[in-house]
């Protein structure tokens, strides 16, 4: 028999022997009580929901309240991530699910970070992909191509039996994570802001009101919410905003991680906020942005630069940002169930990936060395914050 229950934090040594045995990346117990219960917009929403069959933890969905600004209101939604269940917990997913959607008070209940394997499970359950093709288009900028290619090949041949067994022995590319907030702008008017060591939070909070008061909906961009996500024990240093300084503060501001997409492919830079100052022209600001991030990015020795959701931006907006491929993916990544007054924030709200779990869902960067935790082939797994593992045949 399962029972349904909220998460408590004394669940974090079976939800990280769960993630473990699902076989992705280890995070500490801490890292995980970052993740779950150190949201600063979380208010009196439970970090989660958690199946147990005979006392033991087999499921669990992680639930995460975010802060918007609708029509000059404030509102919240649930960002649905982490989404687990072991062999033991098989059916108890659509049970944690049906648990999820029937919260109360909330505008909103949606997941940003979908795989193929886990898009159709959600419009199974009634939500729906909302923002159409526009969210499956993503750029990206080869910094490495060579080195790209190569990892791109490897996570192509692991989707077979052969090749996976082949391939799985070890993590491939390892590297150190670079510290980004080390590195050096090149553009005079562009910053790293590291609000963990006293950066310019003034300049942040008064970007992420003059966004919200000339948007119709709109994630609360924040200082603390920034400072939270560029906060993780696990891999400190990963994550940092860029801004672009114009007369009267910040133009534009962006947020980069980087992650390793898989075991099989090298590290990279995941662009997960783009924004501009309303009023400002994004045709001339984005491309100064895109060009200081790809020099990041060779700093850092990452392979390539990954802007999720880049059909928010006009074309011409990309135009002078050097070599770049368009990607369409063949998977709807990002879906809703809107309630009560939401009409604006399902009709004026375009994610960049900020308002997702991206900053902690993306898969870190091992240490030299680390050895790779196999996935057992018996796992169920629904995990849409997990998506970098690599589908099995």
């Amino acid at each position: 028999m399962i029972s349904i229950r909220w998460m408590k934090q004394t669940d974090l040594p079976a939800i990280a022997r769960l993630v473990k045995q699902a076989g992705f990346p280890v995070r500490s117990e801490a890292g995980w009580r970052w993740a779950l219960f150190d949201n600063p917009q979380q208010g009196e929403l439970p970090a989660g929901l958690v199946a147990e069959r005979e006392n033991k933890l087999v499921a669990m969905i992680g639930l995460q309240a975010r802060s918007f600004t609708v029509d000059s209101r404030r509102a919240q939604a649930i960002n649905g991530h982490t989404f687990i269940s072991a062999p033991e917990g098989r059916g108890a997913g659509f049970k944690l699910a049906r648990q999820a959607l029937k919260i109360k008070g909330y505008e909103a209940i949606y997941s940003l970070n979908n795989n193929a394997r886990s898009s159709p499970f959600y419009k199974a359950i009634g939500l729906s992909a909302w923002q159409g093709e526009r969210a499956r288009q993503q750029m990206i900028w080869p910094i490495q191509p060579v080195r790209t290619a190569i990892g791109a090949a490897m996570s192509r041949l692991a989707r077979s039996e052969e090749g996976y067994a082949l391939l799985s022995r070890h993590e491939w590319f390892q590297q150190a994570t670079p510290q980004l907030d080390q590195l050096t702008m090149t553009h005079p008017d562009m910053m790293i802001i590291d609000l963990q060591r006293g950066g310019p939070s003034k300049l942040v909070d008064a970007f992420g009101a003059s966004v919200s008061a000339f948007r119709p909906a709109a994630p609360v961009r924040d200082s603390e919410i920034y400072a939270y996500q560029a906060s993780d024990p696990d891999a400190p240093g990963r994550t940092t905003l860029i801004g672009y300084k114009g007369a009267h503060g910040l133009d534009a501001l962006a947020q980069v991680v980087v992650t390793k997409p898989n075991a099989f492919e090298p590290a990279e830079l995941d662009i997960t906020d783009l924004e501009v100052r309303p009023g400002v022209d994004a045709a001339r600001i984005v491309p100064l942005m895109i060009n200081e991030i790809r020099q990041l990015a060779r700093q850092a020795k990452l392979t390539r630069v990954r802007l999720p959701f880049a059909g928010r931006f006009e074309p011409l907006c990309f135009k002078g940002t050097g070599p770049h491929i368009c990607r369409t993916l063949a998977h709807d990544p990002a879906h809703a169930r809107f309630h009560g007054k939401a009409s604006s924030l399902s009709g004026h709200w375009t994610p960049t990936g900020f308002e997702g779990d991206f900053t902690f869902a993306l898969r870190t960067n091992p240490a030299p060395g680390q050895k790779r935790l196999k996935t057992p082939a018996c796992t169920e797994a629904l995990g849409e914050a997990f998506k970098y593992q690599v589908p099995r045949a």
